[in-house]
């Protein structure tokens, strides 16, 4: 009778195995070595084994498992799974599912918290962007009182797939993200809002950068939002267009990660954002 356990890998050789049998993020296609090294990040790495045989690999990190992969010439997922709950019956969240794993895990009492994807698109641009007539566009820097932006944020979130998945911030947590945000990117910070100058509202913003630790060095776009009465009169492509430029003398790659269900991925494709792998974290229903 076969016997499946898991057991503690070398990180190194795990990473190995996970780069070239896992559907990583497509950020980290372009490069080897970052991949790797992306891989690395904890030694909490376990091989799935069947005797003696390698058949898969997991990180697991007390009742979280995260990114389990196969290796060749196993190719039973539904079997991996049973395999893999059956070694970890501590097991309550899961992260990085691929979707072809979703519905199995449905058949094991696990729930979709929130699917996430990557997207990725190129920085060079032939058109010089224009905003939107009777609109300003301005840069966004840490000497700007963020108080000003707050309710834009907030309002532009507002009956969104985000906050109906994870709640609506208080004002003080929307704060703290927004000067996080800006402290990532000051290495190379990108942002910017557009002000209605009829009012002098701000009615759209864009808090991109280059962090020091961005893998492959690409800019990304943290928060893209507009207020709802300015929403489809081309103030968030407009916005889009505009990092894009401005990241170009950095940088070929524009990264960021959507929520599935947000309408604005619509806008990102129109923009020339290619779509990784659609991840899930998923938790044990009680």
């Amino acid at each position: 009778m076969k016997q499946y356990r898991i057991e503690q890998a070398d990180k190194n050789i795990f990473a190995v195995h996970q780069v070239i049998y896992s559907n990583s993020d497509i950020e980290m296609w372009y490069d080897w070595n970052t991949r790797l090294n992306d891989t690395k990040f904890t030694d909490q790495c376990f091989w799935i084994l069947c005797g003696e045989d390698r058949i898969g690999g997991v990180i697991k990190m007390n009742d979280t498992v995260m990114y389990p992969f196969m290796i060749p010439p196993f190719s039973d997922r539904q079997q991996l799974w049973s395999i893999l709950l059956t070694c970890c019956n501590d097991l309550r969240h899961i992260n990085g599912v691929l979707q072809e794993d979703v519905n199995i895990l449905h058949s094991y009492g696990f729930e979709v918290n929130v699917i996430k994807q990557v997207m990725c698109c190129p920085t060079d641009t032939l058109k010089e962007p224009v905003p939107p007539s009777g609109l300003s566009l301005n840069l966004l820097d840490d000497s700007f009182d963020i108080t000003r932006i707050k309710n834009v944020m907030k309002e532009g979130y507002s009956g969104g797939i985000d906050y109906e998945i994870f709640g609506v911030p208080s004002d003080v947590k929307i704060m703290e993200d927004i000067s996080y945000l800006m402290q990532v990117y000051k290495h190379t910070n990108l942002s910017v809002y557009v002000v209605d100058e009829q009012n002098n509202e701000i009615v759209g913003l864009c808090i991109a950068g280059i962090s020091e630790k961005m893998p492959l060095g690409f800019a990304e776009i943290g928060e893209l939002c507009v207020v709802p009465q300015y929403r489809h009169k081309g103030i968030a492509e407009f916005m889009l267009n505009y990092i894009k430029q401005s990241a170009s003398a950095y940088t070929d790659v524009l990264k960021l990660c959507v929520t599935v269900g947000n309408n604005a991925e619509l806008l990102y494709k129109k923009t020339g954002f290619q779509a990784g792998p659609r991840f899930a974290r998923m938790t044990k229903r009680n």
